[in-house]
């Protein structure tokens, strides 16, 4: 009588608990610095939508951010990382660009880029 194998064998068990804990790993490293971006973003849109967003230069766009950044403990973000630029229509747009870099394992890191645009309410 041939006996057929049901299931799978150990190997197979632990390549896929291995891939589960791996997507684990990754899921649980990527999770802050997306829920952080969520801060950034909500803290440029207050920013640039608030009262006296048409008069903000460079230095009191960061001031502005920095009170919402502490409330939501923004880490992050640096002061070099915001612009404020004119397009050609003379239309003012804050930007806050930055780079979020977390080990994972031994010298593996991720390295996740973001960029947040806002028109500057006139």
């Amino acid at each position: 009588m041939v006996q057929y194998q049901r299931g799978m064998t150990i190997w197979s068990w632990l390549f896929v608990l291995g891939t589960i804990g791996f997507a684990a790993l990754i899921g649980m490293t990527l999770f802050p610095i997306y829920m952080e971006n969520m801060s950034v973003k909500k803290a440029v849109n207050q920013v640039g939508s608030s009262d006296t967003a048409a008069s903000l230069n460079r230095k009191s766009a960061y001031a502005a951010l920095v009170k919402q950044f502490y409330i939501d403990q923004v880490s992050s973000v640096k002061e070099e990382d915001i612009s404020i630029e004119t397009n050609d229509d003379d239309v003012k747009e804050l930007i806050v660009a930055y780079e979020v870099r977390k080990p994972i394992m031994f010298n593996v890191d991720v390295v996740v880029w973001f960029e947040e645009r806002k028109t500057l309410k006139e």
